[in-house]
């Protein structure tokens, strides 16, 4: 049995440095700071091209929410896998080479990669992304997928692009069993679909990671308000549910969101428990892509050791400090034990 298997786009990552994101709207891309959306990847190539001329190329990596968690618990010594969909190219190639210490056997290869474009400004060193999906990224679940699903201690999702991954990703979650744990990072791209079109992934999640302002477009409510219209359908709100009989679940009562607030640390929210934590202090930000990934590694490998609560979140903040450091995943080198 592994310790982590997780589900969600895989993509190349293209990081660019502009001086102002204004100038990439002006050009005709809506692109805004902290956001992220998708489109085809003629798009993307026109926007590759406008980015050649007026920003600079600063890094190539593997990408991708899930699969960056996925990455980081293997560096952190967990046995782990992935399951999703890379091109059979040059970049499904690169992409495959980032996932260093990955059971990667149930990815196919199979038509054009996803592309990730990410922009930094010089100044603000907040991003925006634009997602060009695969081709072909729900050409799952099979049998042997569906297999590898029971074989796992901690299932983790995040977004597919295309239409059809909220039903697939939901097939795979019903098909856990109850001491199996699912968490959940929808991510922007989930959250703007709504909170009935994931409520069938919901019903079986136990630990949901999410940010204030996809509680907010997810619900159409802000802060708490938004938080209590999500938790009843975590779990099933299985009140005292612990898989794994593991110390978090003891402490929270069952199910809980993770609220990420960047700057701001992180809290826990359940009707039994609520902890908030403040961010680790960071002198100079390379590239905050790809830190609210850091943060679940950190939080999930704590939680699968047993740990209590207020570790975890611990935990989840010093790692994403950490990927602060570095573009793409090259902060990933200094996790390797």
């Amino acid at each position: 049995m592994i310790d982590f298997l997780g589900s969600g786009a895989l993509n190349l990552d293209l990081v660019y440095e502009v001086d102002n994101l204004g100038d990439v709207r002006s050009a005709g891309f809506d692109l805004h700071p902290g956001h992220e959306i998708s489109g085809d990847h003629k798009t993307a190539k026109a926007l590759m091209d406008f980015l050649h001329i007026h920003g600079t190329l600063m890094a190539k990596s593997g990408g991708g929410s899930s699969a960056n968690t996925i990455c980081a618990l293997s560096c952190l010594d967990h046995r782990t896998g992935f399951i999703g969909t890379a091109g059979r190219d040059q970049a499904g190639n690169f992409i495959l080479s980032s996932m260093k210490g990955v059971d990667s056997s149930l990815v196919k290869q199979v038509g054009r990669s996803a592309i990730c474009i990410i922009i930094i400004e010089k100044t603000q060193r907040d991003r925006a992304m634009f997602v060009a999906a695969h081709d072909r990224e729900v050409e799952f679940p099979d049998s042997a997928i569906l297999k590898s699903v029971l074989d796992t201690r901690v299932l983790h999702f995040s977004s597919l692009v295309r239409s059809r991954g909220i039903s697939i990703q939901k097939e795979m979650a019903n098909a856990l069993k109850p001491e199996q744990v699912l968490s959940f990072d929808p991510g922007e791209l989930y959250a703007a679909r709504g909170i009935e079109a994931l409520t069938g992934i919901l019903k079986r999640t136990d630990i949901l990671f999410i940010t204030e302002e996809e509680v907010k477009i997810m619900t159409g409510k802000a802060g708490k308000a938004g938080l209590e219209t999500i938790y009843p359908l975590l779990s099933e709100n299985r009140t005292g549910h612990n898989p794994l009989g593991l110390n978090l679940f003891k402490d929270t009562g069952g199910a809980i969101i993770v609220c990420k607030q960047g700057p701001g640390g992180a809290a826990i929210y359940s009707p039994e428990v609520s902890v908030t934590i403040p961010a680790e202090k960071v002198i100079k930000i390379v590239d905050n892509t790809g830190a609210g990934d850091a943060f679940n590694a950190g939080f999930l490998h704590l939680m699968l050791q047993g740990a209590p609560a207020n570790e975890c979140l611990r935990s989840g903040v010093l790692l994403a400090a950490l990927s602060l450091s570095a573009f793409g995943r090259d902060w990933l080198a200094r996790l390797w034990i």
